[in-house]
C-alpha cells in the first residue's frame, strides 16, 4: 500500500471511528432519555408540613398551592419521583421525592400547563340516557397558574369566561376547585413543541381528579357542608332515571353516585346539604302551604315570622324547584326583600323572595326536623 492509499485509509478510519463514536454516544444518550411515567397533583397549604391529595375543607384566604408529583425513568434505572414539596402524603404513604432541580438538565426542561376541571353545562331539565352528556365536565386552561410545576390555587371559575357576565352561582364563595396538569419536556426553554408529555386525570375521569374544597360564609343554622354544592351544575332527571340511571344509562356513575360525590346537584340535593350536610338526606317535616299576598308570604292568612315559622336552612318548594331560606331583611317577616338560595338549572345562587313571587304565588314550606 503506497503512501497516498495509507493516508486515505487512515482518514477513512478516523471518519468511520468518529461516526461510530457519535452514534454510540447518541444511542447512549437516547437510552438515558427520561421516560415520563405519571403526573399527579398534590396540594400544600402554606405553613403545613406535608402536601397531600386531599386537604379537607379550606378556609377562604388560605394560601393553597398545587404541585406536580412527576415520575420518570432513565433507561433501565429505577423510577424517580420529583415534586416541589419535600414531604408528601400520597396514597396512604409518606414520600420524600427529589426536588425539581434533580431533573436531568441535559434533556432540556419540563413545564406545566394547568387546567381547572369544571361542569361543561350549568344545568339541564329532564336528563335521560340520551342527554346524559349534559352531566359532563370539561377542562379549562388556567393561565393564571403559570407554567411552573408549582402553582397557587385560586377559586376562579373558568367555565363562564365566554359570557359577558359571570354566572351568578359562580360568584358565591365556596365550592370545589378541581385541578389537572399536563407536564411536557422540551429541548430548551424557548421551544414550543415538547418531545414528551404526560397528564394527570382530567374530565374523562373526573371522579379521579383531585380538588380543593373551599368553605364559605353561611348563615347560622345552615350546615357548612353546603359549600361543596356551590359551583355544581344543577340538574333534574326524567322519570325512571333517578337514582340509578335506568335502562341504557351510558355513564360509569349513576345520578345518585354523582350527587354523593359532589359532582352534580339536584335542586333537592342542595336543600338537603343545607339542612343535613348530606345531599341524599330527606330531613324535612311535612310541608305547609304559603301564599303571596300584599307583598308578603302568608301562612293560613297570617304573617310568616322568622325564628318561629321558619329559620335559615328550611326549604321552600314549588313545581319541582327548591330554595333554601337564607336571611331576613330585618323586618322579621317573610317578605319580598328576604334572601333565599335557589338551585335551578344553574349553580346555586341568591335571589329574593320578591323575584320568586314574580313566577309563583304559592310555596310549600318544608321545615327541617330535629335540627342538630
Amino acid at each position: 500500500m503506497n503512501e497516498d492509499a495509507r493516508r486515505v485509509f487512515y482518514v477513512a478510519a478516523v471518519l468511520v471511528g468518529a461516526v461510530l463514536a457519535v452514534l454510540f454516544l447518541w444511542r447512549r444518550q437516547e437510552a438515558l432519555r427520561p421516560e415520563l411515567l405519571e403526573a399527579s397533583v398534590v396540594f400544600w397549604v402554606e405553613g403545613e408540613q406535608e402536601a397531600r391529595e386531599d386537604l379537607g375543607v379550606r378556609k377562604p384566604g388560605e394560601e393553597v398551592w398545587a404541585g406536580v408529583l412527576l415520575s420518570f425513568r432513565q433507561g433501565k434505572g429505577p423510577v424517580r419521583t420529583l415534586c416541589p414539596f419535600p414531604n408528601v402524603r400520597w396514597r396512604g404513604a409518606k414520600l420524600h421525592p427529589e426536588p425539581l432541580s434533580a431533573w436531568p438538565s441535559s434533556f432540556g426542561v419540563v413545564k406545566a400547563q394547568w387546567f381547572t376541571v369544571e361542569p361543561a353545562f350549568f344545568g339541564w331539565e329532564g336528563v335521560d340516557a340520551a342527554s346524559a352528556e349534559k352531566l359532563a365536565f370539561a377542562e379549562f386552561a388556567a393561565p393564571e397558574m403559570g407554567s411552573e410545576l408549582k402553582a397557587r390555587v385560586t377559586t376562579e371559575a373558568h367555565n363562564d369566561d365566554f359570557l359577558s357576565e359571570p354566572v351568578a352561582g359562580n360568584a358565591l364563595g365556596g365550592g370545589i376547585t378541581r385541578v389537572k396538569v399536563r407536564v411536557s419536556a422540551y429541548k430548551g426553554p424557548q421551544d414550543v413543541l415538547p418531545w414528551a408529555s404526560v397528564s394527570s386525570p382530567g374530565a374523562r375521569d373526573v371522579q379521579k381528579v383531585p380538588g380543593v374544597a373551599w368553605a364559605a360564609a353561611l348563615p347560622a343554622g345552615i350546615r357548612p357542608e353546603l359549600a361543596r354544592a356551590f359551583r355544581c351544575g344543577v340538574f333534574t332527571f326524567a322519570p325512571g332515571v333517578w337514582p340509578d340511571g335506568g335502562r341504557g344509562w351510558p355513564l360509569s356513575l349513576s345520578p345518585r353516585e354523582m350527587v354523593a360525590r359532589h359532582l352534580i346537584m339536584t335542586p333537592q340535593a342542595v336543600a338537603a346539604m343545607a339542612a343535613a350536610g348530606d345531599p341524599l338526606a330527606e330531613p324535612w317535616e311535612p310541608p305547609v302551604s304559603l301564599v303571596w299576598r300584599g307583598g308578603e308570604w302568608r301562612l293560613e292568612g297570617r304573617r310568616v315570622l322568622w325564628g318561629r315559622d321558619l329559620r335559615p336552612g328550611d326549604a321552600l318548594t314549588w313545581k319541582g324547584r327548591w330554595a333554601v331560606a337564607w336571611g331576613d331583611d330585618g323586618s322579621g317577616i317573610l317578605d319580598a326583600s328576604d334572601s333565599v338560595l335557589l338551585a335551578w338549572m344553574q349553580p346555586p345562587r341568591l335571589v329574593t323572595l320578591g323575584e320568586m313571587a314574580a313566577v309563583t304565588s304559592s310555596l310549600e314550606l318544608r321545615k327541617v326536623g330535629a335540627r342538630r
